[in-house]
């Protein structure tokens, strides 16, 4: 007589149960797409309506491509399936490329990976390259796996593919202490930095030093506690300027120069390196390296005073993503 044990066993269906009622079970490998943000919100399913994937073996050669576009790229559960079996394999992948008015792939069929390179579309004027646009979105995710099939226990197995987001925004505030208008074209702002074209593997290709100018330039009236009396509740009303502009991937390492220029007398108030004051914060999270920092965050909110003489009031501190900061002295300011 049988147990109950093995009873049951037999009226439990499965996989690894021989019948021939029962569809033989999927073996399948996908793969899946997770951004690595900061914030609870995840800009990659709201941004990128493209995904474009690539397989290459242990040799290096391409053995499969993927795409999807469009709506379903957006769903949380979103994965693309392959018909791959078992092997080695390095993914690339590169998201938000299609119509994408900012970026060009090299090519879409590589011989090998290395010919996966994404370059930043810009003007030439007066011999610089320029970008004075809103970069779209553009992701990047490399990822190694073995597949390992097991034909007595055939089964579905997802790979996840981590997603740096290479394009930042930045918005910068000049603010007005004694409360007198700003004109627009008062000033002017610029961020410089070598980072338009990437490698399969997201790093920085040599390129050309890249101009970045406002995609958009406001004019407001703000009114907040007077930096001056930061110990009262004293309420100032501050003329406000408020440029916002784009960028490529920042490094850890980049020479990137963020300038406020005083048109008038053709005189920069502001030369700052930008990436060293942006980790400026990064010790509010402090479980990220430096890089790690700036793939996770992709916006960037500074504040700057200037006084009566429309120079840049140091002693009124920085704001950067909302934390007050005392900036280090520059040699130069």
């Amino acid at each position: 007589m049988f147990s109950s044990a093995l009873f049951a066993a037999f009226l439990t269906p499965g996989c690894s149960l021989v019948t021939e009622d029962l569809d033989p079970c999927p073996e399948e490998l996908r793969l899946k797409f997770k951004d690595l943000y900061l914030k609870d919100t995840n800009p990659f399913l709201h941004e990128v309506n493209s995904i474009n994937v690539w397989a290459f073996d242990s040799q290096g050669l391409p053995v499969w491509s993927g795409s999807a576009s469009g709506q379903e790229v957006k769903d949380e559960d979103f994965y693309l399936q392959t018909p791959l079996g078992e092997g080695t394999y390095e993914f690339v992948a590169w998201c938000g490329l299609e119509d994408n008015e900012s970026f060009d792939l090299s090519t879409y069929t590589p011989a090998s990976k290395e010919d996966l390179v994404v370059k930043m579309k810009t003007l030439e004027e007066d011999g610089k390259h320029i970008s004075r646009t809103r970069l779209q979105g553009v992701y990047n995710g490399v990822k190694t796996f073995e597949y390992k099939a097991d034909p007595l226990n055939p089964n579905i197995q997802d790979v996840t593919i981590d997603l740096t987001k290479d394009t930042k925004n930045i918005r910068l505030m000049l603010q007005h202490l004694d409360g007198k208008p700003i004109d627009e074209k008062d000033f002017s702002v610029t961020i410089t930095d070598a980072n338009s074209e990437y490698a399969w593997d997201n790093t920085l290709l040599p390129s050309p030093m890249v101009t970045y100018q406002p995609w958009s330039t406001k004019y407001g009236v703000v009114s907040s506690p007077d930096p001056e009396n930061a110990e009262t509740r004293d309420i100032t009303t501050i003329a406000s300027l408020l440029f916002e502009l784009s960028t490529g991937r920042l490094m850890e390492n980049s020479n990137a120069i963020l300038t406020v220029h005083r048109n008038w007398d053709d005189k920069d108030i502001i030369r700052i390196p930008l990436v060293q004051y942006l980790l400026l914060i990064r010790g509010h999270y402090d479980y990220l390296t430096d890089q790690e920092y700036l793939d996770r965050e992709d916006e960037y909110s500074m504040v700057f005073f200037i006084d009566s003489s429309s120079n840049w009031y140091l002693a009124a501190g920085i704001y950067i993503n909302g934390w007050a900061l005392v900036p280090p002295q520059s040699k130069d300011f």
